[in-house]
């Protein structure tokens, strides 16, 4: 039997039912601040506890600070790493010390054929692999590099049954990128603020693309240490 992931939040796993199988590709976005790394700590703690390797790419802070994020949510990095269980991939600093590392105004191409040899270095074992966040490797390059990068990337990924997570910042990519690269993925979280700018509330929705559109649940939520994203209420419209 197929084996299938979750994210680790009871109330987005409930929407997903029996779980996503792997090979699946899922793009988290929404804007800065609204908890989009957390989520993806989740993701890799629920990985990890199922006995999945992980790896996180690092765009938008460096490595030790996402490791900081972890122990934050409930999760110490340093026995996996040195088991080789967690993977990290340096493409913020400017002068790295991870093993592995991609400067981020490099070509694309460049940065596929890093991403290719992590995968390499762990083939034969279930995983799941974070970009956070690949709008930042993105960023200033046009629709048609991205769609092209994105398709066969995501082709990749997906015949080496490999779980991925983009992280998208909305302000960061244009609505031209978004709209030519969001049809690839299986599920889209898109996580934002609701209510009023007095009383403002994190909430999300859950789209299945196969579907054509977002899940009709809207689930507000807030940010708990040592946990992470914790569904608070769920409204059915």
């Amino acid at each position: 039997m197929q084996k299938s992931g979750y994210f680790g939040i009871s109330g987005v796993d409930k929407i997903i039912g029996e779980g996503m199988a792997y090979g699946s590709q899922i793009m988290i976005r929404g804007d800065s601040g609204v908890g989009k790394t957390v989520l993806a700590a989740q993701f890799i703690k629920e990985g990890l506890g199922c006995k999945d390797t992980c790896i996180y790419v690092c765009c938008d802070e460096s490595p030790h600070a996402v490791r900081q994020t972890l122990k934050q949510y409930g999760l110490h990095p340093l026995p996996f790493e040195e088991t080789d269980r967690l993977v990290f991939v340096d493409a913020y600093s400017l002068e790295p010390t991870e093993k592995y590392h991609f400067a981020g105004d490099d070509p694309l191409e460049k940065y596929l054929a890093l991403e290719n040899r992590v995968i390499k270095a762990a083939a034969g074992k279930p995983l799941r692999l974070v970009v956070d966040s690949l709008s930042t490797l993105l960023l200033g390059r046009d629709s048609q590099e991205i769609l092209e990068f994105h398709r066969y990337r995501l082709k990749l990924r997906k015949k080496e049954d490999i779980l991925t997570m983009d992280l998208i910042v909305d302000e960061v990519i244009d609505d031209t990128a978004f709209k030519v690269s969001s049809h690839l993925y299986d599920v889209i979280v898109k996580m934002y603020y609701a209510g009023s700018p007095e009383r403002p509330m994190r909430a999300l929705h859950v789209g299945k693309l196969k579907s054509g559109k977002f899940d009709s649940s809207q689930l507000f939520y807030t940010i708990a240490d040592k946990i992470g994203v914790v569904i608070i209420q769920e409204l059915w419209g």
